[in-house]
């Protein structure tokens, strides 16, 4: 375990160190922010030895502009759900969804320096979600005996034979996060409707991640040291609204995310395609989640009164008013 958290904080660590100027060999690390102006970015990779700057040179460099920005974030994103997924298996889509979200989110941040307005906004709220959710769900592994069996018993798989999957969700987790990227790369977006618009995308996103934090806490309180088969809720607060509001949550951060970064996507094909993919993607994966979930908990709780009133009263899944 200490071998696996080393890993990661050695990733962390060639891929989000503060930016500064450095000088390599005779020449100075530079680049080019969305507007033109001339930068130095950090070389991070003076961190490690054995002539490894190029890596990180060149995901900072495609981060900045160019085609390369959904690769580089595919590279960091596997960065973190390799190791996850070889650790354990179900990590690549628990706790290692959430680090990989930070390290995504870190990496922005750290590459564009100063940010402002929805940039800011849509980064910070990235940066916030991943390390909450993967806190929490390390935290929640350790502490729920069931969890952390449930986590232990997928593990199933060969551990070579985990990689097609972790790197396959890795994209998947870049296109989810693709917004926020190019929305820091086109800055404060003009005219000022579109700035509006993708202010407000970064409000819903701070609204979601709150949410889901908010009501992931409570179910986690209300559940807490309670292991048998009777229903014990949550059924008031967000839970009144709605039977699953921290996949609500998660849902309105995502859209919100991708509403954020859309002004800034202009005839550009490839923000389109890769955002419009992530988001489609974790709509049907949480809404195909709402609908188990809704299924099991009908199979375990039948015939007990707590649930039937609740599930009577509650009547909407997902998105208060439907059902």
């Amino acid at each position: 375990m200490r071998r696996f958290f080393a890993l990661l904080l050695l990733v962390s660590a060639s891929a989000f160190s503060t930016p500064i100027i450095r000088k390599t060999g005779t020449k100075y690390a530079t680049n080019y922010n969305s507007k033109s102006e001339k930068r130095m970015i950090p070389d991070p990779g003076l961190l490690l030895r054995g002539g490894t700057n190029l890596l990180p040179q060149t995901l900072s460099t495609s981060l900045l502009s160019g085609l390369g920005g959904v690769p580089s974030l595919w590279a960091i994103a596997s960065a973190v759900i390799v190791p996850c997924t070889l650790y354990r298996q179900a990590w690549s889509f628990s706790v290692g969804y959430g680090l990989s979200v930070l390290a995504l989110g870190l990496s922005i941040f750290h590459t564009f320096g100063s940010l402002s307005g929805a940039p800011l906004l849509l980064t910070t709220a990235v940066i916030f979600y991943g390390a909450r959710l993967g806190g929490f769900l390390y935290f929640r592994n350790l502490t729920v005996k069931s969890k952390g069996d449930q986590i232990k018993n997928m593990d199933k798989t060969p551990r070579l034979k985990r990689i097609p999957l972790a790197l396959s969700v890795s994209l998947f987790y870049s296109f989810l996060v693709s917004p926020a990227l190019y929305a820091v790369r086109a800055g404060n977006v003009t005219p000022p409707l579109w700035n509006k618009i993708s202010v407000a995308g970064s409000g819903i996103a701070w609204l979601g991640a709150i949410l889901e934090a908010v009501t992931d806490t409570h179910k986690y309180i209300n559940k807490m040291g309670n292991d048998n088969e009777d229903f014990v809720g949550p059924t008031g607060g967000a839970y009144s609204l709605v039977r699953h509001p921290n996949y609500l949550g998660e849902l309105l951060f995502w859209f919100g995310l991708f509403i954020g970064g859309a002004p800034s996507f202009g005839k550009q094909i490839v923000p389109w395609v890769c955002s419009s993919f992530g988001l489609f993607g974790i709509y049907s994966i949480m809404t195909g989640a709402t609908k188990r979930l809704d299924e099991k908990q009908a199979e375990k709780y039948a015939g007990q009164t707590k649930y039937t009133e609740w599930r009577a009263r509650v009547k909407s899944p997902i998105f208060p008013g439907l059902q």
